[in-house]
């Protein structure tokens, strides 16, 4: 199924609400496909590098503390925010990466998705195109993947 232009601004919209900025740039050229990414992340072989309870009444602020850690550890963004972001929800193949700034650099993401969309599901990728970082919801947990290119 293809992605529609509602879906496209419907995300667009969610990840303004989250605080990013999105950049009128193109993605650098190189970077792996976003279904690539995807496969790493929710594939029958993915494995968490943090898991979460989802039902820990402090599930999100977790979350929100192994995000920093793990994508600082990843060098995920750039020194003034830069990432490449894909929806994890819309057909990818029909959207890629989309290059945004998160001011916040990463601080509470889990909380200001949960707020803008309703889910933590969020998959980034360092301007460089080598590290992947990503939150997915499964089953009772939340995941944080984390992988390199």
């Amino acid at each position: 199924m293809a992605t529609t232009k509602k879906d496209v601004a419907d995300w667009i919209s969610d990840l303004t609400a989250a605080g990013m900025l999105i950049s009128n740039q193109e993605p650098p050229q190189g970077a792996p496909e976003a279904t690539a990414a995807l496969h790493i992340v929710n594939g029958i072989d993915a494995e968490p590098t943090v898991s979460v309870d989802r039902n820990s009444s402090d599930s999100l602020h977790f979350l929100n503390h192994h995000w920093k850690q793990q994508s600082e550890a990843a060098h995920l963004y750039s020194a003034s925010g830069g990432i490449l972001v894909c929806s994890p929800a819309t057909c990818p193949t029909d959207v890629g990466w989309l290059r945004v700034q998160d001011p916040m650099r990463g601080d509470n993401i889990a909380s200001r998705l949960v707020e803008a969309k309703g889910s933590p599901t969020f998959l980034a990728l360092s301007e460089d195109r080598r590290h992947l970082c990503a939150i997915s919801v499964e089953d009772e947990d939340y995941w944080i993947v984390r992988h390199e290119f």
